[in-house]
């Protein structure tokens, strides 16, 4: 765990000019909450109209780590992508490119006071390193702000059908099949440091299991709080108009892992799923 400076910044108006402070007195910047809300306030400057300034209101030393991420999407089965037009597929072959790593720094808000959504300037000894937005994250909390693509890192992904079932399952006058399915993430650190890395791959169907010490889970597709993130949200899933059968035999799968992987090192992450298709 390192630490890091950083300065919150109060932002005020349009153009630039210089800043005016009534009756020769001295800015000051300050903070409090107030029942859910956490108001940060400045005193004794006023503005001209287009006027604008920058104020400091707080400056922290906080304890950071460095983390690699990386989300792999779930894609259509078979029967959903056959229905995709030219310009369909090629928008999901963009989708679906080969994944890679996110390096990202996730800060430990010891602070005292919250930090609020905001863009985010990432500098050190004077040069840029990134430029990102910071979510809400109260005293105690901890976000993530990402820096680049860790090229660094080379993942690779192949999956293969290991069994087909015929009629495992009927719906209504529908025999249906079962696919049991298995997959490899490949992971190669050709850094000259240890990387921790957090994996997350989600499929299509019922999750049978995932070895390397990795957790797999059923997620809730009927609530709007699904656990599929932002980022692997598909944007193709409105293209298809899903059949009754699909919701009562499948589902959206999860599978996690937390590894460390040392410098010139590779591992394996295995996972295994079923699904069902007329």
């Amino acid at each position: 765990m390192s630490s890091l400076g950083l300065s919150t910044l109060l932002l005020a108006s349009c153009l630039s000019a210089p800043v005016a402070a009534y009756a020769g007195a001295k800015a000051e910047a300050g903070a409090g909450k107030n029942e859910d809300l956490f108001i940060f306030t400045l005193k004794y400057v006023t503005l001209k109209k287009g006027e604008r300034m920058v104020v400091p209101v707080g400056e922290f030393t906080l304890d950071y780590k460095d983390v690699y991420t990386l989300e792999v999407p779930f894609s259509p089965p078979p029967e959903v992508r056959r229905h995709f037009g030219h310009e369909q597929q090629a928008e999901l072959g963009r989708l679906l490119n080969a994944p890679k790593l996110i390096h990202k720094v996730r800060l430990y808000n010891k602070s005292g006071q919250p930090f609020t959504t905001a863009p985010a300037l990432l500098v050190r000894e004077g040069k840029l390193l990134a430029q990102g937005m910071m979510t809400y994250t109260p005293h105690g909390a901890a976000c993530d702000l990402t820096l680049t693509a860790a090229v660094d890192v080379k993942v690779s992904k192949t999956e293969k059908e290991t069994k087909r079932t015929p009629a495992a399952a009927r719906w209504e006058s529908t025999n249906l099949q079962r696919m049991d399915l298995t997959g490899t993430l490949s992971l190669t650190n050709l850094r000259q440091q240890a990387v921790e890395v957090e994996i997350v791959r989600y499929v299509l169907g019922n999750v049978n299991g995932a070895g390397q010490g990795g957790k797999a889970e059923m997620l809730n597709v009927l609530e709007e709080d699904s656990g599929i993130s932002a980022s692997a949200q598909p944007s193709w899933w409105g293209w298809y108009n899903w059949p009754a059968y699909w919701r009562h035999y499948n589902g959206v799968g999860r599978f996690v892992w937390k590894q460390k992987l040392e410098p010139g090192k590779s591992v394996d992450l295995t996972y295994h799923w079923y699904y069902y298709w007329p």
